[in-house]
């Protein structure tokens, strides 16, 4: 099927006045100062599990009326077409650009690691030059490492990746096998560290944060709901 020149250009006229009405009908529901209703909203794995669960909890415990629908999702979903009231997305540089109003929540940093046992066959590393050598569990953009101290970079090393995978937690059972060297963020790997299935090699040096933001259709006005959700995770990593 294809649609005619006539419909096409009814489409086109009236595409503008059913998203004015769209912003009526957000506007409205919008202005009531109660947290109710249904939160729908889109989260990576990482970034759900470490900072927007322990909001989750204290945000339904103080709202009984609330309900949360979460899916996990890595890219920038359309927030309007999906129906998503916001949605957190993970990056280590700038969002492109958007129609959406974009807050960043968290920056956490990353770090090197690998197993102990890895670190014995090949023995410390001393330099992050010394890395080049070793098998890297990296993401799929990862081309190269940056090495900061004191937030600069200082060095990069590019990376030769044994298992490319935007899934932190397979990077994570990969380092502690011994696959290889991992970047990912410390707080994610913190109980494994105490444990001793992970060490932190070259910890003088981080790497760049991972970043994550809020993103929000652009409207005039906040639902009470998504400014509930936005100081909830705010205050979780004060």
């Amino acid at each position: 099927m294809r649609v005619t020149e006539a419909g096409e250009e009814v489409y086109a006229r009236a595409a503008p006045l059913l998203a004015a009405l769209r912003d009526v009908a957000a506007d409205a529901k919008s202005a009531t100062p109660e947290v109710w209703g249904t939160l729908r909203v889109s989260a990576p794995y990482e970034s759900g599990w470490l900072h927007l669960s322990p909001a989750l909890a204290r945000l339904l415990k103080t709202y009984p009326d609330l309900r949360v629908e979460i899916d996990e999702s890595r890219g920038v979903p359309d927030l309007i077409e999906q129906g998503y009231d916001v949605a957190f997305v993970r990056t280590t540089t700038q969002l492109p650009g958007s129609s959406m109003v974009s807050k960043r929540v968290v920056a956490m940093e990353r770090a090197f690691y690998a197993s102990a046992s890895l670190c014995k066959a090949r023995g410390l590393p001393q330099a992050p030059q010394d890395l080049e050598a070793w098998p890297a569990l990296a993401e799929p953009d990862d081309q190269y490492w940056e090495f900061c101290q004191d937030g600069k970079e200082v060095v990069r090393i590019s990376v030769q990746p044994r298992i490319r995978t935007s899934n932190a937690e397979i990077r994570v059972r990969a380092a502690i096998d011994g696959l290889g060297v991992a970047r990912i963020a410390s707080s994610f790997v913190e109980d494994y560290v105490k444990r001793g299935d992970l060490v932190r090699v070259l910890p003088a040096f981080s790497s760049s944060p991972s970043k994550i933001y809020a993103l929000t259709p652009a409207r005039r006005l906040m639902p009470a709901k998504v400014r509930a959700l936005l100081n909830a995770v705010g205050s979780a990593d004060e």
